[in-house]
Formats: structure tokens, C-alpha cells, sequence
């Protein structure tokens, strides 16, 4: 779980990426938090047990898929 979070904080530190597009892609695939929350969430002050993990996942992989190409 962690490492999720900090995947998507390194994913954060491309000059080319900010939240909001983190947050899109979450909120397409079914992610259900506010971009605020998202964001708390993403920097360790939301508990895990609230997060939906799954579309986090999802987003996190398909931005690294876009990292590579």
C-alpha cells in the first residue's frame, strides 16, 4: 500500500503531470473521493481503510504505461 502511495508521488514529480490528472484517470476507473481527499490521501493524512485502492492501482499503472512510451 505504500509503495502504491509513493508511486503515485514520484508520479507527481513529472513536470508534465499534476494531481487533477492523477485524479481523472482515478475518478475513470471508479475511484469516488473529491480531487481534495485524493490528494490527503495520496500524501499519508487519509487512512487507508477509506481509500479505494483498486482504481488507484489502476490509474498508477496506466500513467507508468505512459511514462515508458
Amino acid at each position: 500500500m505504500d509503495d502504491l502511495r509513493h508511486t503515485a508521488r514520484h508520479l507527481l514529480q513529472r513536470k508534465d503531470l499534476g494531481l487533477i490528472d492523477l485524479w481523472i484517470l482515478y475518478w475513470n476507473h471508479g475511484g469516488h473521493c473529491h480531487p481534495f481527499d485524493f490528494d490527503a490521501f495520496i500524501h499519508d493524512v487519509l487512512p487507508v481503510e477509506w481509500f479505494d485502492l483498486h482504481a488507484l492501482q489502476s490509474a498508477v499503472e496506466e500513467l507508468s504505461l505512459e511514462a515508458i512510451a
